[in-house]
């Protein structure tokens, strides 16, 4: 198995958040061709340079996807698109292609397993909590998978990450000795409004009013909480409503950070529909109800199986050697471009951290110093003192303004002088003349 050529593809019918996409074909561009020479491209939206075959229109393909493609409906077609639109795309992927995307929708892998085309979906692993991010893969051809398998995280690897998190938090939550509010009760995880692994079958969004038989039944009449997904912006506050409305009584708001929830010894019961972190709340021994399967399933096994998600560090992910491994297995470079591990490496360079952000600043030392001296210097003496050197400033400009303005205002009176003047002295010859011409003709009278 040798790939001629290598292409990037993706749902072409969802624009928001496309730069997403095209920053992880960016990151592993330079590894890519280091490990088997071929230029990776980008995606064919927006007339970018692609790897498809010659004469591939994005604009075409949405037009023959219909109006929901024309409008962006991505959602109602995310399963399925129109014959013509599928059979315009196949008609343009190359043979001996290896098609990688971020983020591939169902109706994509649907339509390169029809091609008998080889395909590796690219996406953020739903466990979260390492000291870096996971990048997950998945592939149609069990022979790539076994390639990519040597690279990918073993499960003892993910749980110590877990464990050193979990000693943490534990050692925090011992020194604080305090009760939380959230202490033997559920929280409800919210998500975004239009998360993919929400789609079911009909090709709408899944809701928690759709399972809200399971949600009372799982719950009672123990207290139940919400927890806000950070970028869920006004959704949130609608979701939570909806919430306490299937409950019939107020839902409050969830303030303790995601992972001491998971990673704290006090018991607490995680439920939602499909939110990474019930996903991840296994790796602490915490309860967690998922309503609808999750969209990406961490897997650790060399045997591949369909949907397995093979999880991939950071430092992997930006590294040569993986893409070696995938692209050309017998032309490794002797000393191939290699990435060491640092922490929040990916976080940084896609700027997402979820709930690890607060976790990372909240009890950390070196956090709570920089942000003393930045109060310092904003508030404290050292701030009132700048403060004040400010305010004198600003008086003395003032001062400086109000004789300027003075000043100006005495050159007006200087000119309005100098102009009554010039215009006597321009007059002054016909008033004379005037006057001769009354006192002549007075004589002659």
């Amino acid at each position: 198995m040798r790939y001629t050529t290598i292409a990037c593809l993706d749902d072409l019918i969802r624009e928001p958040h496309w730069p997403a996409k095209e920053l992880m074909y960016d990151l592993v561009r330079v590894p890519v061709f280091h490990a088997c020479g071929m230029d990776l491209g980008k995606s064919p939206r927006r007339g970018q340079r692609n790897n498809l075959k010659p004469g591939f229109d994005a604009q075409q393909f949405l037009r023959l996807c219909g109006p929901a493609g024309e409008q962006g409906d991505w959602a109602s077609l995310y399963l399925q698109i129109p014959e013509a639109a599928a059979r315009y795309l196949a008609a343009h992927v190359p043979e001996g292609a290896l098609i990688v995307g971020y983020e591939m929708p169902v109706w994509l892998r649907t339509l390169l397993d029809s091609c008998q085309v080889d395909w590796l979906d690219m996406r953020m692993s739903p466990l979260r909590f390492a000291s870096d991010l996971y990048m997950a893969f998945a592939t149609n051809n069990p022979e790539l998978h076994a390639r990519i398998h040597p690279h990918a995280q073993r499960m003892d690897e993910v749980f110590s990450e877990a464990a050193l998190m979990a000693a943490q938090v534990r050692c925090q939550q011992r020194s604080q000795a305090t009760a939380s509010p959230v202490d033997g009760a559920w929280v409800y995880m919210g998500q975004t409004e239009a998360d993919a692994s929400l789609i079911d079958s009909r090709g709408r969004f899944v809701r928690v009013a759709d399972h809200a038989d399971t949600v009372r039944q799982a719950v009672g009449d123990l207290p139940l909480f919400y927890k806000p997904h950070p970028g869920a912006r006004r959704f949130a506050a609608i979701e939570r409503e909806a919430l306490a409305q299937l409950m019939g009584r107020p839902v409050p708001v969830c303030s303790v950070d995601t992972y001491e929830l998971l990673a704290g010894e006090r018991p607490v019961g995680l439920i939602g529909l499909t939110s990474g972190v019930l996903q991840e709340a296994q790796w602490f021994g915490k309860s967690a109800l998922s309503l609808s399967p999750p969209i990406c399933q961490p897997a650790f096994d060399a045997a591949w199986a369909p949907g397995a998600y093979l999880q991939i560090a950071s430092h992997d992910f930006l590294s040569e050697p993986l893409w070696a491994s995938i692209l050309n297995p017998e032309g490794r470079r002797e000393k191939p471009l290699v990435h060491p591990p640092r922490a929040n490496h990916l976080r940084e360079l896609h700027n997402v951290w979820w709930g690890y952000a607060s976790h990372a600043v909240r009890h950390n030392d070196l956090y709570r110093h920089a942000a003393a001296l930045y109060a310092g210097s904003a508030g404290g003496a050292g701030g009132a003192r700048e403060q004040q050197a400010l305010r004198n400033e600003l008086a003395q400009a003032h001062a400086r303004i109000e004789n300027l303005r003075q000043e100006m205002d005495g050159l007006k009176d200087a000119l309005r002088v100098v102009l009554r003047q010039t215009a006597t002295r321009a007059l002054a010859p016909i008033a004379t003349a005037s006057a001769a011409r009354v006192a002549e003709e007075a004589d002659h009278g």
